[in-house]
């Protein structure tokens, strides 16, 4: 992987915190210590069925490109998860990478173009943070240059983008990767040891929603 400088090298300050050297975190699986609860809660994108989880991400960001095939691993065997990808914006050098996401989404191609953007970053050492960048992304994938200029500066992608912006304030995020959880819970690497303890965290989560999802649906009456 090529070194970044600039612009980059602030990203990877603030992408994501490494748990502090000697620190224990507070009970594991315990809320306040491995995952906090998101007050006031978040509305689901659909309130009844599987349990919601959406990952927030950064395309320039390592360790969320590190952690893409773990969570892709982990969601093979998950029928009862309704997974959601969310570009989180916590500064204005995020928010082009968020535009990037909604036009791959836009165009149908999402699991190609998605690896295939973490793949310039990180693989090729290309730095996505303007209109030009990413339109040329886009364009050096086959995709018709007005085709992705129109997407870029159309309202519906905007107002993706503007969402986005919300859902990051809303969740309170310090950092990414994390995961958020029926819009109830985040947790996060930087919330325990490493992105493997965190997926042990997210399965906690998940079985405890399954659970009480479970007693909400019994018929009245029914123990």
């Amino acid at each position: 992987m090529k070194p970044f400088y600039g612009l980059m090298g602030i990203v990877l300050a603030v992408c994501a915190y490494s748990y502090p050297v000697g620190a224990e975190p507070q009970t594991r699986f315990s809320e306040g210590g491995a995952y906090q609860r998101i007050d006031p809660p978040s509305p689901l994108t659909d309130p009844k069925g599987r349990v919601e989880v959406v990952e927030m991400f950064f395309y320039a960001c390592p360790h969320c490109y590190e952690l893409e095939p773990k969570l892709l691993q982990w969601l093979k065997d998950k029928p009862y998860v309704d997974f959601h990808r969310i570009p989180a914006i916590v500064g204005p050098t995020w928010a082009d990478q968020a535009r990037a996401f909604y036009i791959v989404q836009a165009l149908g191609k999402g699991d190609r173009l998605h690896r295939a953007l973490f793949e310039a970053i990180h693989r090729d050492g290309k730095q996505i943070y303007n209109e030009y960048a990413v339109v040329e992304f886009f364009v050096g994938q086959g995709i018709d240059r007005k085709t992705v200029l129109d997407l870029y500066r159309s309202p519906e992608i905007a107002a993706s983008v503007n969402e986005a912006r919300l859902k990051t304030v809303q969740y309170g995020l310090r950092g990414v990767p994390a995961v958020i959880v029926n819009g109830k819970f985040k947790t996060a690497p930087y919330f325990v040891r490493d992105q493997e303890e965190m997926l042990e965290v997210l399965d906690g989560l998940v079985k405890k929603e399954r659970v009480l999802m479970s007693k909400l649906e019994r018929p009245a009456g029914e123990k």
